[in-house]
């Protein structure tokens, strides 16, 4: 026969005091200051082992390798580089009033100076194709003003050092060698695919190019403009060889205005025009 209510509680709980029914009744208590501020130091103290912190001597022992591991997906960094100090450049003459509005482009559309260089001789060159642009400019100035999606086709999303390196070809035997040589003469002479970014070049006489590429080699990590119909454009351009040239860069947005396009977008525009180049290298200004 089980025991009362009251009886049990009694026994679990001495200094509980319990009506007929076996419920708990409230006790009056006295606040003491004191014992209250004991209880919460001790409720501060740590239990002892708990949370107490313990020396720890670094040393490894010899016997003991330590674990030299890295994640299955590890990605090499980017080695994004802090943008160089503004340059204080004024902008080509006649871009505003004759070049962007020739181009169809809006009049305060944000042009950018990319670097300044001097013309080679294989800017010019037949066999070259092709218009390089410094690698300084190219990585600090020109990509910032570009998209994820027109870096990577323009192979220009990772910096040269965090990308792999190529692995040296196995050495052969003099008759393996031999048809390796003329498998790459062969290669070398049907060149390699790159593709690009599409992108116009753009002269103060010669007006815009047609539909050119815009892309960095993987071997020597050169930006290049190259191209069919390069070479016929450059032949009536203002530079010639020798000549110290500003590279400049714009690219116009498009932008819808509750779903009406307001303006469309362009290709990527790179001017390049003579450093003491004067007014009248412009086309529109001679008419």
């Amino acid at each position: 026969m089980l025991p009362p209510p009251t009886a049990t509680c009694a026994a679990l709980r001495p200094d509980c005091e319990f009506d007929s029914m076996g419920k708990r009744t409230l006790a009056l208590v006295v606040y003491d200051p004191a014992a209250a501020q004991q209880r919460d130091a001790k409720r501060a103290r740590p239990s002892a082992g708990a949370g107490v912190l313990v020396p720890y001597d670094a040393a490894m022992p010899a016997d003991v390798e330590p674990i030299n591991a890295v994640p299955l997906n590890a990605i090499a960094p980017r080695l994004w580089q802090a943008p160089p100090a503004p340059i204080n450049r004024e902008e080509p003459p006649c871009l505003r009033n004759h070049v962007l509005r020739e181009l169809g482009l809006q009049e305060d559309l944000p042009v950018h100076f990319i670097h300044e260089k001097r013309v080679t001789d294989t800017d010019l060159d037949a066999h070259q194709n092709r218009f390089r642009i410094p690698s300084d400019g190219a990585l600090r100035r020109l990509r910032p003003i570009l998209t994820v999606d027109e870096l990577d086709s323009a192979n220009l999303l990772y910096d040269p050092a965090s990308l792999p390196k190529q692995q040296p070809e196995p050495e052969l035997e003099n008759g393996d060698a031999t048809a390796d040589q003329e498998g790459k003469k062969k290669r070398k002479r049907r060149g390699k695919v790159h593709g690009g970014l599409p992108v116009k070049l753009v002269d103060l006489a010669a007006g815009a190019s047609g539909e050119l590429l815009l892309s960095r080699w993987s071997s020597s990590h050169g930006t290049i403009v190259k191209g069919g119909g390069y070479m016929d454009y450059v032949r009536r351009c203002s530079f010639k060889e020798h000549d110290v040239v500003e590279i400049w860069a714009f690219k116009q947005r498009a932008f819808r205005l509750l779903g009406t396009t307001i303006f469309d977008g362009s290709p990527l525009h790179v001017l390049i025009v003579k450093r003491d180049g004067k007014q009248h290298d412009c086309r529109n200004c001679l008419e």
